[in-house]
């Protein structure tokens, strides 16, 4: 056995398990619309995770061919190490919750912990997966500058496939977004275009309004998309987006009109820029519970 795991070759083909499995980490770990996780911190944590996740996958296939069965069962401490991932992902964005204007929200929340739960996951799958056929090429190959590039190639293949599957979608799918004029009728109700939003009352907050905010109709593309945009927690998610990338002076409000479906946006922003409004509204991901919404209604 200890002969067996000290032979040269299967410490090469673990070794380039671990290093499939972390590139593979550092090229799925990237700032988005979310700005999370954070630089430097939140990246140094999630590479240190990703790493410990590729050496389980990359030894879990040398184990079994020898015989180390004890060794194996780490891949179930592993998962409940990634499932502890998960919850500190949560607590940690819910800590951030108190410090915000405008909340992310417990669906947002949920979706994002999990998202980088499954990463884990493909990493170690990845990992495994260049590992194992490392060693499946070698029956029929000695020459490592064969089996090596092709196993890496494996590796980084699978990743691929399985970034692409588990890739969220983003509203610029289901949505279609116009600018909208703000509009008082009726002395103090706020319309955005032919939506009613809000009363407001004070003349000086009227006239900051009209100076310095944004009006956008968000018109979704389908029936399944006016359900998935009337979800609170999709909703949130954009007005989150919105006053954290542009800054909010105060006011920002959603309102759904119920005969079409169109979702009404008054912001007033810190820097007042239609253009990348309208780019961080199509980049908001669509929410995990909106896309089992859809599934079922399609």
């Amino acid at each position: 056995m200890n002969n067996h795991l000290l032979e040269s070759h299967v410490l090469l083909f673990i070794f380039i398990g671990i290093i499939v499995g972390f590139f593979s980490r550092g090229w799925m770990l990237r700032g988005d619309i979310r700005q999370y996780p954070t630089l430097p911190n939140g990246y140094l944590i999630n590479l240190t995770t990703g790493f410990i996740a590729a050496a389980i996958g990359a030894v879990a296939y040398p184990a079994l061919l020898g015989k180390n069965y004890v060794a194996v069962t780490f891949l179930s401490l592993a998962i409940q190490q990634f499932r502890d991932i998960r919850k500190m992902e949560k607590e940690t964005l819910h800590s951030l919750e108190r410090d915000s204007y405008a909340p992310r929200g417990e669906s947002y929340i949920d979706g994002i912990a999990k998202t980088f739960e499954a990463r884990n996951y493909i990493v170690m799958i990845s990992s495994l997966i260049t590992t194992f056929s490392a060693f499946i090429i070698r029956y029929m190959t000695k020459r490592n500058i064969i089996i090596i590039p092709i196993s890496i190639a494996l590796g980084f293949i699978v990743t691929l496939i399985l970034k692409n599957y588990t890739k969220g979608h983003t509203l610029q799918d289901i949505v279609n977004i116009t600018e909208a004029p703000l509009e008082f009728k009726e002395g103090s109700n706020l319309y955005v275009g032919d939506i009613y939003v809000m009363n407001i009352g004070l003349s000086a907050t009227k006239k900051r309004i009209l100076k310095n905010g944004i009006g956008i109709i968000i018109k979704p593309i389908g029936e399944n998309e006016k359900i998935m945009l009337n979800h609170s927690g999709q909703r949130k998610a954009i007005v989150h987006e919105c006053s954290r990338l542009l800054g909010l002076e105060r006011y920002v409000e959603t309102r759904r009109n119920f005969d079409n479906g169109d979702l009404a946006l008054v912001i007033v922003p810190i820097t007042k820029d239609v253009s990348k409004l309208k780019e961080i509204i199509y980049n908001v991901p669509i929410l995990e519970i909106n896309k089992k919404i859809n599934s079922k209604t399609s």
